[in-house]
């Protein structure tokens, strides 16, 4: 079995500790920031496969201390993105796993396990779902739906959050706040969405994701830090803007205009 398919068959083998049940919240880190059972048993059983997977790779998991991100081989990992929905059993969660290499995400998987649907990506190499190859929309913004979250975690973005929501609201099809960035960033890249924004998220939220939508033709961007033609950061807290190729320049600026330079 090659490594791709270990990678997906350690993902799957998640899914029972996810649909079982709502997680039973053990503790509660600021606003709106939940832990489950469920968060760190998926933790701590990829991390034992992962790094059985990669000898000698480092671990950056949302629920843990972790290790810098440097040119080692590295995993960045969210074990279950969109725990508020997983409490409330609303069944949108995701397992979101990135190995990067170079400091630089060359490899990105999205498993949503009430679905069965498995999102993956290697640079250079495409982006798939369940093995299908996938492409961004090539809808314009009159004519899009956005997808965007709510920082819910910095309860100071709020009112930004919401002005950039509504400031989209009047300019597009739609939009659609679903709890997980994860599988925003995936619904990108396989067309079902067209652009993605938030205003502060970790790397474990956004790393897998992110590298879908540029393998599927979309950009992706941390345009907050260092403006819109900086490189993305991996290894810091960012806000991030993902969209395709025909909506980028005017969505862009439509962000940056109405959430301004927090």
């Amino acid at each position: 079995m090659s490594w791709r398919e270990e990678l997906k068959k350690i993902a799957r083998e998640t899914s029972p500790l996810i649909t079982r049940r709502p997680g039973e919240v053990l503790s509660k880190e600021g606003h709106a920031n939940f832990v489950t059972d469920i968060d760190l048993s998926i933790q701590a059983q990829l991390k034992k496969r992962l790094s059985a997977l990669v000898p000698g790779s480092h671990f950056i998991g949302e629920e843990s201390e972790n290790e810098l991100l440097g040119g080692a081989p590295t995993w960045i990992v969210d074990p279950v993105d969109g725990t508020t929905n997983l409490i409330h059993d609303c069944r949108w969660s995701a397992v979101s796993i990135a190995l990067c290499e170079g400091g630089q995400p060359c490899a990105g998987l999205i498993w949503q396990p009430y679905t069965g649907e498995m999102f993956f990506a290697e640079a250079g190499k495409g982006a798939f779902l369940n093995d299908a190859p996938i492409r961004v929309s090539q809808n314009a913004l009159p004519d899009a739906l956005v997808a965007f979250g709510t920082a819910p975690y910095n309860a100071e973005l709020s009112q930004q959050s919401m002005r950039a929501a509504l400031c989209f609201l009047t300019h597009c099809a739609d939009i659609r706040r679903a709890g997980s960035a994860a599988l925003d960033l995936a619904y990108v890249a396989c067309g079902r969405a067209d652009i993605y924004f938030e205003l502060i998220l970790k790397p474990w939220d956004y790393a897998a994701g992110a590298l879908l939508v540029k393998e599927a033709g979309g950009c992706f961007m941390t345009p907050f830090e260092g403006g819109k033609d900086s490189a993305p950061v991996w290894d810091r807290p960012a806000g991030v803007f993902a969209s395709n190729a025909v909506c980028r320049e005017q969505a862009l600026a439509l962000l940056m205009q109405s959430a301004g330079k927090y």
